[in-house]
């Protein structure tokens, strides 16, 4: 399984009990990826307009 398409079929093949928990560990992984960006969104403003360029060696 390499493809989205290929993923969606194959969770659709699940009971729904397992399709569930996929669903409730998607929810959570969305919330973290959000929070994360709004963690480096909010340091970047901090930081001015040099942000993100700490680590390019500049």
């Amino acid at each position: 399984m390499s493809t989205v398409l290929e993923i969606e079929k194959a969770i659709e093949q699940l009971p729904t009990k397992q399709m569930l928990e996929i669903a409730s560990w998607l929810d959570e992984r969305t919330a973290m990826i959000q929070a994360s960006e709004s963690l480096f969104q909010m340091l970047d403003e901090e930081e001015g307009p040099d942000a993100g360029n700490q680590w390019l060696g500049e």
